[in-house]
């Protein structure tokens, strides 16, 4: 049942306010404080700022009491990296802002000559019209959530991958691979060198239908070697194991070959889940990527979208870094040959130097990053670098003062993605924390707090693919994307009015509402506008002209018939009913299987279009029902040339009477 005419205005009135309040957000709730213009000045040096914490306080004091001197009071200074330096400022204005902006650049310009502008980073609140009370009155803009191919920004796809280290060890102390020492009385030499032996290795595992390219080799010490390998289940990992123990039998005839224990960890849907969480915890922990959008694709891939990143391969390595954390205790015949790295090691029983990889092998793993708080901070070193501090989970404190109280004199090595970062001596036992140091920058520290608050990732993950988008570009895709839009908006328009006459206008009229429907839709539920986004409006955008022109064929068809006005608006649209559902149902269908199936940018393009499809349903059928039905009531409205249909003649009229 059509509503009275009476209410079809106000409804439509109200539906159009109600959209434009809600997709272009003109009036907002938001305390007086807030109206203010937030800046962001970024300033970059080719040498380093500074060489010690020390050398940073004493610039961000200094950079500080210049600008106070120039009237800029409230500022806050923030250095990142080593090269990188960002001011920001708080004004009442944009007039305000401007002229900071003047007075940051010329201070620093002339007293810090180091210093070069290079962006306004854009980090500003929008300033009111007008306000009452904790209301403000904005310019409308569209409130939409824009993708990287739109705002610029990357898009890295990283996948899984199941991970298994066995180990070997040659009894005797039978060499692995041949070396300038000669073996030594009652040893065999070895038959290969470490190339060879490799290539062996990896053509036994290519006979089990494993990836050669995936597989690692490592001769650790003399007589140690370790396999890094992707299986896909323990099955093929045994298998694995075996071929190499029954090659490694037969190549070395008559010596012991000893299996070390399987470590191995497999892709499934709990893991990759585990994975997922750990990269939003990295991403929302990092704080400079503005709403990123991470998701599982399949069981094993992950898709994770950096809107407006600015260093996105800084932010890469920190997705992909395992971040395992290790405290080994180090045999005891072993310590660092050199002060200021790890590795090289030297066993003092020979006085030999071996490699931390032989050293980490027998080192064992007593503590590891799971055992610690994410509460990881970044400090000051007593020598003026960087450390981490970390502080053990509460059940973990006891045993790890009992560990090092009962191992006083030992070394203990802190060991992340199996490289060493420090090798202290124990002197004393500790209460459950401690810190982590290795000549690390302030952004390295920063980063590695990060990893340990976020905990280390399961599996490795391997780059499947990284695009990256300017913002430069991203605009020029948003400006050719609207011209596009206005072009085809305006044939329509001209050619439904052109040629349909009345009924034309007023499916315009449906149209405008049309558009504000799906921009308050798209902002209300925040779904990210992507390109294939806007191709898929422009699509619904002609099925909604389809669906007028099928109602108004339909019409013209009735008044041919010499119907009254309004019975040939009823039968009209009653008739075309059936089509334009038939043909937005399968429309629908198809967007729900794109989704479905389809990747991030054609899950942007199959929302757009089920959106913009759902909406011309109300907009081309019901408004448009109203406006014809009520325009229909109109004395001026029965002129029938203003739906392109010709008058009646005399004769007709004279029947009709």
């Amino acid at each position: 049942m059509q509503p009275r005419p009476r209410i079809w205005i106000p409804t439509i009135i109200g539906i159009l306010i109600l959209a434009f309040l809600v997709g272009f957000a003109p009036i907002r709730y938001e305390h007086a404080e807030r109206f203010a213009v937030d800046s962001s000045f970024a300033f970059e040096s080719e040498e380093p700022l500074y060489e010690s914490p020390g050398e940073m306080s004493d610039l961000q004091e200094a950079i500080e009491n210049a600008l106070a001197e120039a009237g800029l009071g409230d500022v806050e200074i923030n250095i990142q990296g080593d090269q990188l330096l960002v001011v920001e400022t708080y004004a009442i204005d944009q007039n305000q802002a401007d002229r900071d902006q003047v007075t940051v650049t010329r201070v620093l310009s002339e007293q810090f000559a180091a210093l070069q502008p290079t962006s306004l980073v854009a980090e500003d609140t929008q300033e009111p019209v007008a306000t009452f009370g904790p209301f403000g009155i904005y310019a409308p803009y569209p409130q939409l959530h824009l993708g990287l191919d739109l705002q610029g920004g990357a898009q890295v796809v990283l996948r899984c991958l199941s991970s298994a280290e066995l180990s070997f060890v040659l009894g005797n102390d039978t060499p692995l691979v041949a070396s300038e020492e000669p073996a030594a009385e009652g040893q065999q030499p070895a038959p290969f060198t470490e190339e060879q032996l490799t290539a062996r290795i990896q053509r036994i595992m290519a006979d089990l239908g494993t990836d050669p390219n995936t597989v690692e080799v490592s001769v650790v010490g003399r007589n140690r070697l370790i396999v890094d390998t992707r299986p896909q289940d323990q099955r093929e990992v045994e298998a694995q194991e075996a071929a190499i123990h029954e090659f490694l039998l037969t190549s070395y005839p008559g010596v012991e070959v000893e299996r070390g224990e399987i470590s191995a960890v497999f892709v499934d849907e709990e893991t990759a889940d585990k994975v997922q969480y750990i990269i939003e915890q990295r991403l929302f922990s990092l704080g400079e990527i503005r709403e990123p959008v991470i998701q599982k694709q399949g069981f094993d891939r992950i898709i994770v979208e950096m809107p407006g990143v600015r260093e996105p391969e800084r932010v890469l390595d920190i997705l992909k870094s395992t971040a395992l954390l290790e405290f080994r205790l180090v045999p005891e015949h072993y310590e660092p040959a050199l002060t200021d790295s790890y590795d090289e090691w030297t066993d003092t029983r020979d006085n030999s130097t071996v490699t931390w990889e032989q050293v980490r092998a027998e080192a064992s793993a007593e503590f590891t990053g799971r055992d610690l708080l994410p509460n990881a901070s970044v400090q000051s070193g007593q020598t003026g670098d960087w450390v981490v501090a970390f502080e053990l989970r509460p059940d973990q404190k006891d045993d790890f003062h009992e560990f090092t109280r009962r191992n006083i004199g030992r070394i203990m090595a802190i060991v992340l993605d199996r490289e060493c970062q420090m090798a202290p001596v124990i002197r004393s036992a500790i209460p459950g924390s401690g810190i982590i140091e290795g000549n690390m920058t302030a952004q390295d520290a920063s980063d590695l707090r990060l990893l340990l608050n976020a905990g280390a990732l399961p599996v490795p993950l391997e780059i499947v693919e990284n695009r990256t988008v300017s913002a430069t570009l991203g605009q020029d895709s948003i400006n050719r994307s609207l011209n596009a839009a206005g072009l085809g908006l305006a044939a329509l328009v001209i050619f439904m009015i052109a040629y349909y006459r009345l009924p034309g206008v007023l499916a315009v009229i449906a149209l405008t509402l049309y558009m504000a429907i799906v921009i308050a839709i798209t902002a209300y539920s925040r779904v990210t506008l992507t390109l294939p986004g806007i191709a898929g409006i422009i699509l619904s955008l002609g099925t909604a002209v389809d669906a007028n022109v099928i109602i108004f064929e339909r019409l013209k068809e009735e008044l041919w018939s010499r119907k009254s006005m309004r019975s040939a608006v009823a039968a009209g649209f009653e008739r075309a009913w059936t089509a334009i559902l038939d043909g937005n149902v399968t429309t629908l269908i198809a967007a729900a299987v794109l989704y479905w199936l389809g990747t991030s940018l054609i899950k942007g393009f199959a929302i757009m279009l089920f959106i913009g499809v759902i909406s011309h349903l109300f907009t081309a059928v019901t408004v448009t029902r109203w406006l014809l039905t009520m325009v229909a009531e109109a004395r001026w409205a029965q002129n029938r040339k203003l739906y392109g249909v010709p008058e009646r003649t005399e004769e007709e009229r004279t029947q009709l009477a």
